[in-house]
């Protein structure tokens, strides 16, 4: 994407153009959908395509026409560095701090305002450090340092600190995390 270019309205899949809404909480319903465990597989593509099309459009009924247009909507999006794995926001957990860094900074209402996800993601990684959201990044992401006969009380304060703004982890996530630690203690065996 150009500096000039303008954020993405439509997509084109299938010889047929589809205008798109991608206002960011709408996207980030999108995301949520994944975790939702009362929709079937077919119902909760049915639901994204619903998020992330114009409210003019129709969906289309065809199932796959629906995956093309969900999986052309993410090609859109900026392709960025790998991420460890370790994730250092989470959007419902830091809601309130999300929305309050957006206020005091930009004077944008994520509650009332409608921005482009790609516009709420540029301003959300450009937020200042002196805001909560950047403080508790700053604090997830500090390594502890090595133990030495000096520090003993700053690794604790930050133990404690780390404690009290650590993102929960879903079920789902403890069961991955522990299956992948199984394979990785499972390939160090031998």
């Amino acid at each position: 994407m150009n500096i000039y270019d303008t954020y993405p309205d439509s997509v084109e899949v299938n010889g047929r153009s589809y205008k798109l809404n991608l206002a960011y909480d709408r996207v980030l319903r999108v995301f949520d959908l994944e975790d939702a465990e009362d929709l079937t597989a077919a119902d909760k593509i049915t639901v994204q395509c619903a998020w992330l099309l114009d409210e003019t459009e129709d969906i289309p009924e065809d199932i796959q026409e629906q995956i093309d247009i969900i999986k052309a909507v993410f090609e859109l999006f900026p392709k960025g560095e790998k991420q460890s794995g370790e994730r250092y926001i989470d959007f419902h957990q830091d809601a309130a701090i999300i929305r309050s860094g957006f206020l005091r900074t930009y004077g944008i209402d994520l509650i009332h305002d409608q921005i482009h996800f790609f516009q709420f993601m540029e301003l959300l990684a450009d937020l200042p450090s002196d805001t909560a959201l950047m403080r508790t990044v700053d604090i997830r992401q500090r390594p502890i340092p090595a133990p030495n006969k000096h520090n003993a009380e700053q690794i604790a304060a930050l133990q404690k600190a780390k404690a009290r703004v650590a993102i929960r982890m879903s079920e789902e996530e403890r069961r991955s995390r522990f299956a992948e630690s199984l394979k990785n203690s499972t390939i160090l065996r031998g």
